[in-house]
């Protein structure tokens, strides 16, 4: 009997040390309340605190701190605070309805240059969400991160801000911004001409007494990347993403899916340095320049699948300069920019090569114009590592795209867009970009182009839908100062009839893999897996089923997560199947 009251006791005590040791095991929801009072246990939503930052304080992994709608005014800070992965920290709106989002106030009165009237600061931590909140009145640089990593924004609303989100620190890595708004100034933005002082707003903005507004929705700087910005709108800004890269660090960036609109100046901006740097399926309306690389080292830049408009009103007119902007002097390419499959509809220039700096390693196939006034060509650069071919263009091919025998298989007429005034970009029934491009491969991805009919269509649709372009890995940038390893994450899924394939950002151990581990769900409807396999790369896995999935509907759980070749769990963050949750 006494054995037995040991053996009791000392499991007893293994239990209790395990709760202890393991609190994400037993998440709990913590309620805050802008008329809570902290002396309340803040479990019930009946029984709120009142600071955000208590709650913090009392959150371990897995736990959720529900704002309930209301103002709150103090600056959210997690410092040294982690969650685990699978497990975050998650803050949010308690309310599913953004009307009733709770909005945290910086306070800021009005906009002016190094304000410090801040949203939210996280320092030296991990795992950590944000979802469901509005913002409004910070600046100048709201939200600050500094060397902490799987830190993710969701459904967040932004007014205001110079640089929304800023990222600094080799330690700061993996951020994820998605299904979020931001509108930086309003149709004020938008609409000015001049200043107080009377100076140009353009000039205003850019380097004058409006600075406050050269920003964007994330800045990263000397970060160890891994930046996924995906599903947001972005109106009224001086700048849409935006930042500014160090050699060995700010790498492997995806944007894509992205609305971004009325912008002053660039909607995509990498400045300074990028490596493995994706752009697509993104949907850009009345921008200065689309995509802007002036002095920038590095590349390996895919833009593909992007469609671009403008309005022909005369304020539209006057601020669409041009679509493009590459060039460079001080700093230049070492690797090219692809830019593929894309179409312009609008009144912009197609290239603006203002400074007569050349540009380099620019690779343009397949691309679609159409100027919806007299403007048109205006490349005045060339270097003999550029290529053009099978785009289709409206307007005349420039001199030196002649000179240097480019688009011999290209076409100058009106590629038949079904509707460009009203954005829809996508191809009409005979025409001549139908099955006349070029098939692309790109060996660092194990890609080649996939089509219908006899080669890929010009401009970014393929039958209708939006082209894909190579699926994400994780590349190890020249000369890296990255230390950490990637976990590998999907990065994209497609459905083929019965079969799921799935692509990971790093290779899998495919003897971490078996079909048992795997759980596919249609809506609450759990399919049969029969079998998964690699048999490409281990890169890419299919896993076959019994019934025809949903890609609506389609989501994904493991029992028994895999395991990279680099010994990193797998992970669910930024994982384009949504992990399953029962209803």
């Amino acid at each position: 009997m006494k054995l037995a009251k040991n053996l009791f006791s000392r499991l007893s005590i293994m239990l209790w040390l395990i709760l202890i040791l393991q609190p994400d095991l037993y998440s709990q929801n913590i309620y805050v309340s802008s008329n809570g009072n902290n002396n309340n246990t803040g479990y019930k939503v009946t029984e709120p605190l009142k600071s955000i930052n208590r709650a913090i304080e009392m959150a371990s992994a897995g736990d959720t701190i529900y704002l309930l709608p209301g103002t709150y005014k103090e600056i959210v800070k997690f410092i040294n605070k982690n969650g685990l992965p699978e497990k975050p920290i998650c803050i949010s709106g308690y309310a599913d309805s953004e009307n009733n989002y709770p909005l945290i106030d910086g306070g800021a009165s009005e906009p002016k240059l190094n304000a410090s009237s801040n949203w939210i600061i996280i320092e030296n931590s991990h795992w950590i969400e944000i979802a469901r909140i509005k913002f409004k009145n910070g600046w100048t640089y709201p939200i600050q991160i500094y060397n902490s990593s799987y830190i993710s924004f969701d459904q967040c609303k932004f007014w205001g801000g110079k640089r929304v989100i800023s990222a600094f620190g080799a330690d700061t890595h993996h951020l994820l911004v998605e299904n979020c708004f931001w509108d930086q100034g309003g149709e004020y933005l938008w609409k000015i001409e001049k200043d107080s002082e009377g100076i140009d707003a353009w000039t205003s903005m850019h380097h004058g007494n409006m600075n406050y507004f050269n920003g964007s929705l994330i800045d990263f700087n000397g970060t160890g990347g891994s930046i996924v910005i995906r599903k947001n709108t972005i109106i009224n800004a001086f700048n849409g993403i935006r930042f500014r890269g160090v050699e060995g660090f700010d790498s492997n960036i995806e944007i894509y899916d992205n609305h971004v609109s009325n912008i002053r100046d660039n909607d995509f901006e990498p400045e300074y340095y990028t490596y493995n740097l994706h752009i697509y399926h993104n949907f850009s309306h009345n921008i200065h320049k689309t995509l802007s690389v002036d002095n920038v080292e590095g590349g390996q830049i895919y833009y593909y699948g992007n469609v671009i408009t403008s309005d022909n009103d005369p304020w539209s007119v006057q601020i669409s300069a041009g679509f493009w902007k590459i060039y460079g002097s001080r700093r230049i390419l070492s690797y090219p920019i692809y830019a593929f499959n894309n179409s312009f509809f609008g009144v912009g220039y197609a290239f603006v090569n203002a400074r007569k700096q050349f540009m380099r390693l620019l690779k343009h196939y397949n691309n679609a114009y159409f100027f919806s006034i007299d403007n048109g060509w205006d490349l005045n650069i060339w270097d003999s590592t550029d290529d053009f071919d099978y785009d289709i263009s409206n307007k005349e091919w420039p001199a030196n795209i002649i000179d240097n025998k480019k688009e011999l298989r290209g076409k100058i007429c009106d590629v038949k867009f079904v509707d460009g005034v009203n954005r829809n970009l996508k191809l009409q029934s005979g025409s001549p970009g139908i099955d006349a491009g070029k098939i692309l491969s790109f060996k660092e991805f194990d890609w080649t182009q996939s089509y219908e009919g006899k080669t890929p269509d010009i401009g970014a649709y393929e039958n209708e839908k939006l082209v894909e372009g190579p699926p994400f890995r994780f590349l190890t940038p020249p000369k890296s100062k990255i230390e950490y390893k990637e976990k590998p994450r999907i990065v994209k899924n497609y459905i083929d009839g019965s079969k799921v394939i799935i692509y990971f950002s790093d290779k899998i151990d495919t003897a971490s893999v078996k079909k048992e581990f795997i759980s596919l769900y249609k809506g609450n409807e759990k399919l049969a897996v029969t079998s998964v396999s690699f048999p490409k790369d281990f890169y890419q896995m299919i896993i076959e089923t019994k019934a025809v999935p949903n890609e609506g509907g389609l989501s994904i759980s493991f029992s028994k997560m895999s395991v990279g070749t680099n010994g990193e769990t797998a992970t669910y963050w930024a994982s384009t199947i949504p992990v399953y949750k029962r209803n």
